[in-house]
């Protein structure tokens, strides 16, 4: 078995490129950074997108169990991509993956303390309750030592707009998910 198996495409899953591609656009909107607050580095790049990610497999999970492959695929794009960013950014074949395992624990631990501040079924409640327990875990995923913190306002902001996201995508066919309309009107 090779270092990056747990990475190859999964061949029951229909081709997820439009909608890595919206959710890419969504994650990497410029609201987003400086003046909305995420760090613009790799780590708050990877953490966007990481959440942006993780809505939409709550929204596959949603579906129930035939939509495991798509999930798996979609998960496994997702790290592809890091993989390759890494490189990219001369990242060296002996340290790649890594990096990768310990981004995919990241993903893990932040998927489930997302989903306990959202609570597991989406999608969530847009209450003062959800947004605030959402608001608590973005604060501690984006700054983890405390630094350039986000203000009250821009955490509000956030939660809210991910919230709204998830609104969305609970509107959302499988079909337009995997064309490409995942937070857009279609």
């Amino acid at each position: 078995m090779g270092l990056l198996d747990f990475l190859s495409l999964n061949k029951k899953a229909p081709d997820l490129t439009p909608a890595y591609t919206a959710i890419v656009a969504q994650a990497r909107k410029p609201d987003h950074y400086g003046a909305g607050g995420v760090p613009d580095s790799f780590d708050g790049r990877f953490d966007m997108l990481a959440i942006h990610v993780h809505l939409v497999l709550r929204r596959l999970r949603s579906e129930g169990v035939a939509r495991d492959d798509i999930g798996q695929a979609l998960f496994d794009m997702f790290f592809r991509d890091m993989d390759q960013a890494m490189r990219e950014t001369g990242v060296g074949d002996l340290g790649v993956g890594k990096k990768i395992r310990k981004m995919a624990q990241a993903f893990y631990g932040r998927a489930a303390a997302y989903d306990e501040a959202m609570g597991k079924a989406a999608p969530a409640k847009a209450d003062a309750e959800t947004v605030n327990a959402l608001k608590v875990v973005l604060q501690r995923n984006l700054y983890p030592d405390g630094d350039d913190a986000l203000s009250n306002d821009e955490l509000n902001v956030l939660a809210e707009d991910l919230l709204a996201l998830e609104g969305k995508l609970a509107n959302r066919t499988l079909e337009e998910i995997l064309a490409g309309h995942v937070f857009e009107v279609a």
